[in-house]
Parts: structure tokens; C-alpha cells; sequence
């Protein structure tokens, strides 16, 4: 596992829990008992340009040596699988920084291996991305200690309109998991957003979702800021439905926000005392 250090690192890893009546940041972690990824993301920026999932980067990059067969395959390391039962301290886990754990690709006996662990880490909090959300109902109940994310579709070529039914398609899936927190990543913010959320409210009543991550595009050199009225009505959905919001470190606004979802942060987990 990977520590994810301040200010540096995924930021969203380090979650707060209530501890002695005060809400204290967890350390943070990535741990990749997958790796590789399907999905061929990519984004096109303002500017013309088009960039490619940040993960893809670092493993043609950066992490070639564990990525012998390219990015775009299917890894299964085994070997990672305990790591987060020698980590007595609780911490945020972000589960598959370098996969999507529940891509259509991964065997189901892989992502229940994986599940199983986070059932014995009950002290951690696990938190899984994906972009199939499809899938993610076939594994339910999750451990309390998971909170179960989905992306925002990715751009690909797709117009907004592409990216709004496929958003609307997340959203009914989503509904169906059951997780003590759900969560969108909405980075990055391409299109707007607010009026499928807005449209989701008035048919449904409720968001399917805990949590929100809100970020801007980047090719990995250049920040391109979302349009400033997607991200105020995206706000104020979010906050006429309760859900607190997490801004990416590279997202540009006035008052800055990094809310937690505090529902399963009421305990206090004491560290467990572990023999290895």
C-alpha cells in the first residue's frame, strides 16, 4: 500500500472520524490488489486537446515494471491482498487507485477475495471507484466499513447529451447498492451536471448518494476550470439534499470545502492488536 502524504497524494483518502468527541483526519492509503484497467478513458479538454486516465500515466510512466503487458490489461496480485491487516492504525483506503475493481473484466471470486478483506479490516475505511456501476449491486450487502463510489462517465468522444444518459443509467444503479455510504466522483466536471440531479430529485425525491467529490479537467500539465454555474447549481443541489461536498486541489473556488460524510464516523474503532 501507498501512503498518501499531505499536501501531496489523493486528499480524499483521509478521512475524518469522531474520536474523544473530535473529528481527526485519518491517515490515508491506496492499495492496488488490482491493477490495469478496460475503459480506455479519456477526456477532451477545452482547448482541443485530449488526455488519457491519470492511472494510465503513472503506469506507462512511472510503473512500467509492474505493468509488463501495458496498462490495458488485467492484473491480479495476490500477494497485496493482506496488506491492509498489517496496518493496526485506522486509516482511508482507497481501493484500485490503478484498476476499476469492478470492471466487467475482473472474475467475481477476485473482487469477493478483495471484499473479504475489507470485511476483516473492520477498523479501516475502504473506499472503492468505479465506472460500472452495473455491477456493483451484485455484491451486496457491502461491509459497513466500505463506502462504494462510482465516476462520472468519462468523456471519451460522447457529446454531453451521451454523458447525461449515461450519468442517468449510474444513478438508477446506484440506487440499487446498499452501502453504508455512496459516493460521485464528479471529476472531471465536463458537462452539467445539476439538471440530471435536479431532474433525479424531482422524479425520485432523493440522490442515490452520500457523498460528493467535485474536481476540474487536467491533462496532467494544465488545469481547465468547469464552467462557473455548473459548479453553483451543482452546490446547490448538493447542499438542498445534505450531501456534503469534497473539492478536488484543483478545483478553483472562493470557499473552499472538504466535507465528509459522518455517518459511520460516530464510532470510535480502537486499533486491533494483530500478530504477524
Amino acid at each position: 500500500m501507498n501512503k498518501q502524504n499531505p499536501p501531496k497524494g489523493i486528499e480524499w483518502t483521509r478521512v475524518k472520524r469522531l474520536v474523544d468527541g473530535n473529528l481527526v483526519a485519518l491517515p490515508g492509503y491506496t492499495w492496488n490488489p488490482t491493477g490495469g484497467c478496460l475503459h480506455g478513458c479519456t477526456w477532451k479538454m477545452p482547448d482541443g486537446s485530449v488526455t488519457q486516465c491519470y492511472a494510465k500515466t503513472v503506469a506507462e510512466r512511472l510503473a512500467v515494471a509492474a505493468y509488463a503487458n501495458g496498462f490495458e490489461h488485467h492484473y491480479w496480485r495476490p500477494s497485496a491482498l493482506k496488506e491492509p491487516l498489517r496496518v493496526k492504525e485506522p486509516a482511508g483506503i482507497f481501493v484500485g487507485s490503478m484498476a476499476d475493481l469492478f470492471g466487467h473484466w475482473v472474475p467475481k471470486d477476485q473482487i469477493l477475495q478483495v471484499i473479504d478483506v475489507m470485511r476483516q479490516a473492520h477498523w479501516h475505511t475502504f473506499q472503492t471507484l468505479s465506472k460500472y456501476a452495473v455491477r456493483l449491486p451484485d455484491f451486496n450487502p457491502f461491509p459497513s466499513n466500505v463506502w462504494v463510489g462510482v465516476s462520472l462517465p468519462a468523456g471519451h468522444q460522447m457529446k454531453a447529451a451521451g454523458g447525461a444518459k449515461a450519468l442517468k443509467a449510474y444513478l438508477g444503479h446506484m440506487e440499487k447498492v446498499e452501502a453504508t455510504i455512496r459516493f460521485m466522483s464528479i471529476e472531471p466536471l465536463w458537462f452539467d451536471v445539476a439538471p440530471i440531479f435536479e431532474q433525479w430529485v424531482n422524479e425520485r425525491g432523493k440522490l442515490p448518494f452520500e457523498w460528493a467529490i467535485i474536481g476540474a479537467a487536467s491533462d496532467g500539465r494544465k488545469v481547465f476550470q468547469p464552467e462557473t454555474d455548473w459548479v453553483r447549481r451543482l452546490l446547490e443541489i448538493m447542499d438542498q439534499q445534505g450531501i456534503p461536498v469534497f473539492f478536488k486541489g484543483n478545483l478553483a473556488w472562493a470557499e473552499w470545502r472538504s466535507e465528509f460524510p459522518l455517518q459511520n464516523a460516530i464510532e470510535v474503532y480502537p486499533s486491533p492488536v494483530l500478530a504477524f
